[in-house]
Formats: structure tokens, sequence, C-alpha cells
């Protein structure tokens, strides 16, 4: 393990320009933030101007033509988290703007990802004239011609990697709408027409927080502001359908919730198709009826039950498959669920520090999922053999993949041709900040809330505090977490440490690399400490 200890020279110079404590001068110094990116951070969140963004105007005036002319329009999502919430979001906002519209998520094993031919004709048999996508649509190639062909209008908003041009009239993609933009998500996107379209509405604002925490969306520019504001509107009661997924554990907002009680469920409507309908989880979303919400909730928490025993005997056999001598794992089984091998690639990707692909079979060849954990840029990797692939898409670090079971040693030989003199540090180089004992008060660690919400482009910091004294820890999760007391008010936690258990648990004396954060209980604060790393 190396450790990099930041530099934090000019901490004092940001305590004495900011509103802000101690601690968390340390932090913005530690990360190197300007005057100008320390201003943005600590403003009050305020939504840019929808109209500002390029291509807004053409895509609200035709939205409008829609509405004047009486045209059906439906809108065409996708069957993740964000994909959900961008459909909710915007047929809302059309339907209460006075357009007719509909909606469409394809099944993911059935159909795949995006904007089909068969949408098309399905949506040409039933009357409607303009489609829009959300989170999807800028690899539709063949479904916009067909489109096309059939006199069919297309507004394409998307916010994934564009490899050429589009053959269409109506684009919103954050790579084009301008800077204050650039870190939209899909339902990012969607928001900003309901704004352009009308005045704010709270429920559209959290759904696009919630898949911006989803799609792990850097959290800078417009996405902060929204991912801000959403988490208010949560703490003010907003939303009842995200409210009730999160169970009693709502009042309690942040982030962290958002990625660990909520994400979950939206996605796993989506990843076991086979057992549900991700056009439910948008009619879940849009649901405004109390018990009817409260009903349909409980029914997604007992599936994401079911989902969790499947992901975690599939993590069992996928570690079974593992080769170390291979700096990419490629890991192929009959018993793999195709919905579930994207959260699999990425727990083991994460464990190991290294890429995962965990490929499951279906119908017509392998479905894979990829995870790279920012080691490699997934949006070129396979540029050199893409001919051998049937699907391909996605982002740096995540992705996903197809190709036929006679393709598969090809796949195999290009990824070990192509890792050939790439290698990876095994060991986690941390950035952290150096604090002592005394300096962990209720006071400061509560203050690192207003540097909130952390994430992509902002994670949350890390703290070294070294040579505690330590005593009797408490074995917790059938041994596999500890728990120290440090003092009545001050707890030290480490999950997942079962093979240093024994080591940890005999020591006077320890370094922890961690994260602060304050737990409410029964009314009564205690500080915890999260561990990453021990030593």
């Amino acid at each position: 393990m190396k450790i990099e200890k930041l530099n934090a020279e000019h901490s004092n110079y940001i305590k004495e320009h900011y509103p802000i404590s101690h601690l968390c001068a340390k932090v913005l110094s530690a990360a190197d933030m300007e005057d100008k990116e320390i201003q943005e951070l600590l403003s009050i969140p305020k939504l840019s101007d929808p109209f500002s963004a390029k291509g807004m105007k053409e895509v609200a005036d035709r939205i409008y033509q829609a509405k004047i002319q009486k045209e059906k329009v439906l809108v065409c999502g996708d069957y993740d988290a964000d994909g959900i919430c961008s459909t909710a979001i915007l047929v809302d906002a059309l339907r209460k703007y006075g357009v007719t519209c509909g909606f469409y998520i394809p099944n993911r094993f059935k159909e795949g990802y995006g904007l089909h031919v068969d949408t098309v004709h399905m949506a040409y048999e039933k009357g409607y004239r303009l489609l829009i996508t959300v989170d999807n649509g800028v690899k539709a190639f063949d479904a916009l011609k067909e489109a096309k062909r059939l006199g069919i209008e297309v507004i394409i908003t998307d916010h994934h990697a564009m490899e050429e041009e589009l053959d269409c009239l109506y684009l919103l993609h954050p790579f084009h709408m301008g800077d204050a933009f650039s870190t939209l998500s899909g339902a990012g996107v969607a928001l900003e027409i309901s704004r352009a379209l009308l005045p704010e509405i709270k429920e559209h604002v959290v759904l696009a927080c919630v898949a911006a925490i989803a799609d792990v969306m850097e959290l800078r520019k417009e996405t902060r502001a929204i991912v801000k504001l959403g988490i208010q509107y949560l703490k003010q009661g907003v939303c009842k359908p995200i409210q009730m997924l999160a169970k009693d554990r709502y009042p309690q907002w942040d982030e962290v919730l958002i990625a660990y009680q909520i994400v979950p469920k939206l996605n796993v409507i989506g990843r076991l198709a086979d057992m549900a309908n991700a056009n439910n989880a948008v009619r879940y979303l849009l649901l405004t009826d109390y018990e009817e919400i409260q009903k349909v909730s409980h029914q997604i928490t007992d599936l994401n039950e079911k989902r969790k025993k499947m992901s975690d005997a599939m993590v069992e056999t996928a570690k079974s498959l593992i080769h170390d001598e291979y700096p990419f794992q490629l890991l192929f089984h009959d018993s793999f669920h195709e919905g579930i091998v994207g959260l699999v690639a990425g727990k083991l990707a994460q464990e190991r520090n290294q890429p995962v692909m965990i490929a499951a079979k279906s119908e017509n060849g392998f479905k894979g999922s990829i995870r790279s954990m920012g080691l490699l840029d997934l949006t070129t990797f396979f540029d050199g053999c893409k001919e051998e692939l049937s699907s391909y898409g996605g982002h740096k670090s995540a992705a996903g993949i197809g190709f036929s079971f006679d393709k598969k040693q090809e796949v195999q030989d290009y990824v070990n041709k192509k890792m050939e003199g790439i290698t990876f540090e095994n060991e986690l180089c941390y950035k952290v900040i150096p604090i002592l004992e005394n300096e962990i008060t209720q006071k400061e660690v509560e203050s690192l809330s207003m540097l909130a919400p952390f994430g992509n482009g902002f994670e949350e910091p890390l703290f070294l505090l070294e040579n505690l004294k330590v005593t009797s820890p408490k074995r917790m999760g059938n041994g596999k977490h500890l728990k120290w007391v440090l003092n009545d008010a001050i707890d030290i936690v480490y999950f997942n440490c079962e093979k240093e258990a024994q080591y940890l648990s005999s020591a006077s004396s320890l370094s922890f690399i961690a994260n602060l954060r304050i737990n409410s209980f029964m009314g009564r604060k205690k500080i915890n400490i999260f561990v990453a790393e021990a030593f």
C-alpha cells in the first residue's frame, strides 16, 4: 500500500477567505482547488437557463408543434436507473404540457439496449409521428434510417459517447449543449427539457438527482446543482415513490443513501427482465396514490432482495474462475445471469483493482459487462475488434459487450494481445489528509456536510489517522467486520476485513485510512470512522 500525503500548505489561506471549518479547509486544500472552484462548490445551487443549451430551442419548438397539431409522441427509454428516471421525467413533463404521450422501454434480454427498428414499426402502427429518445439514441443508426423512411421524426436526447454524426434534425447531448451542461446524465437532459416547457417541478429534479448518482456522473457544473437541489427536496419529503424505496431511513437523505438504498432498487427491475418489466418502473415513479406507491415499493424491495442473493452466488462462482496471471479477467459461466453481470464485474474489478468482464449466455451468443476502474478507456479499447462484436457501448470505465459463441476465442485473443506490456499497480495509492485524534470532533465532522455531495470528480475525503490506541474490537456480520470503540463519541468500523481480522484484533495500536461521518441513532449522534485500510 502506498500513501500519498497531500500538501495542505494553503489551507490557512482558504480558512481565512471562506466561512468554513478547519477540516473543510484541509479538504479543499488537499483537492488543489482554486478560488473559482471553491466558490462554485460552496455556492447556493442554481440551475442554468435551459434555453442557453444548444439545441434546446429547436427541441422545445418541435414539442410545441406536436402539442398544437395534437401529434402522438412516444418517449423511448432505457432499462437502467438513469433511463427509467429519464423516461418518467419526460413523460410527466409532456403530459403536464398538454402533449398526448406514451412511452416504451425495451426488454433487456429480448431486445437489448437502445432504439430498434421494431420499436419504430410498432410506433408507426400505433399512430406515433414523433419519437423522443432518452438516455439512448446516438447509436440507433438503423432505427433512425427506418423512421425517416416512414416519415417519423426523432428527437435524440442522450449522453453516451458519439462515434459519428447522426442523421436527425433534433439532438440534445451534453457534448454539444454547452460547458455548463457537459456533465449531465440522460435524466439531466430530460430535466432541462422539462424546465424549458414548464416551471421547475421538484419531483423531476429529484429523479435527475437519483439518475446522476446512479450513472456516477461527474459532480460538477449543472449536475452538482441538480444533485444538491435533489437532496434538499428529498429532505422536504418530495417525490413519494423515491421516499418509499428508502423505507424508514429517508430523513437521513444524502448521496450515500441514494446510491445504496435507491439506485439498486430502480436498476433491479431492468436487470431481472425475466421476472419484471422496466416499463412498470416508470409507471411506479409516476404514481400519486399513497397506498399504491406503498404496495409497489414493497414488491420492488422484495425483488431486490432476491437479486442480492443471486449476486452473491454469482460473485463466488466468478471468483473460482479467476486466473491471477491475466491483467484483464474474462469470465464466462453457464449459470451467470445477464442482468447482473455488471454488478459482479464491478465488485470484482474493485476488489482486484483490474479490468473485469463477466459474460452470460444469451440466445445468440454472449452478453457481457465490463468494468475497468478507470485503468483502461473502454470507449476505445475494443476499437480493433469491433467487427467481431455484435454490440458494444458505454463509458470510459463501464461498458456492455456482445458477441456470438464462435467469436469467444477471437475476443479473448484480442484482449490478451492488447494487454501485452500493460501492467497495473497492485497496491492502491491513497490521497489522504493527515489529521490528529483531537481534530475529530462532532462539530468538525458535521461541517464536512457543507462540501457534499461527494462523488465522481470530488470524492469523499480520506483521512489518515496514525497510531490510534485501540482495544477489544467487536466482531460483526459473522466475523466479516470489526468495530472498535475509541471513546464515548467515536466508533471505528472496518467492513469486509475477515482476512485481516486476527491481526487487527490483537493490535493495541493501529493507523487508519478512513472516511469520517456522523451517525444518528435514537436521537444520539456519534462519529463513525469508516475504514478503507488499517495497518
